[in-house]
């Protein structure tokens, strides 16, 4: 089964323009990002909503099938693991500051 270390190997950057935020996985010429848009909702109670506007995932997950083969069981967690992982690395740059 797919293990999120897989991503460790990539250098890992968060930026920010208005209310968008790229996360951009980069490993020698490989590279991949997800895209996501900060919203703002609710009218009685305000919450701040990421969502997810752009994946484009498919050299780091070119890698990670070259490192360890993966089934069709993996890429579906894999998918679901980067999505996970990249929308962590947003928060924390939200709420902790932009990564050392």
């Amino acid at each position: 089964m797919y293990q999120n270390h897989y991503l460790d190997d990539f250098n890992i950057e968060v930026t920010q323009n208005d209310t968008k935020y790229m996360v951009i996985y980069t490993y020698g010429n490989l590279s991949g990002t997800c895209e996501y848009e900060l919203f703002k909702s609710g009218k009685r109670i305000k919450q701040d909503v990421l969502l997810l506007q752009r994946v484009e995932m498919g050299d780091v997950i070119e890698k990670i099938n070259m490192d360890s083969p993966l089934t069709s069981d993996d890429l579906t967690d894999m998918s679901m693991n980067i999505r996970n992982h990249s929308l962590k690395k947003v928060e924390d740059f939200i709420y902790r500051g932009p990564l050392s």
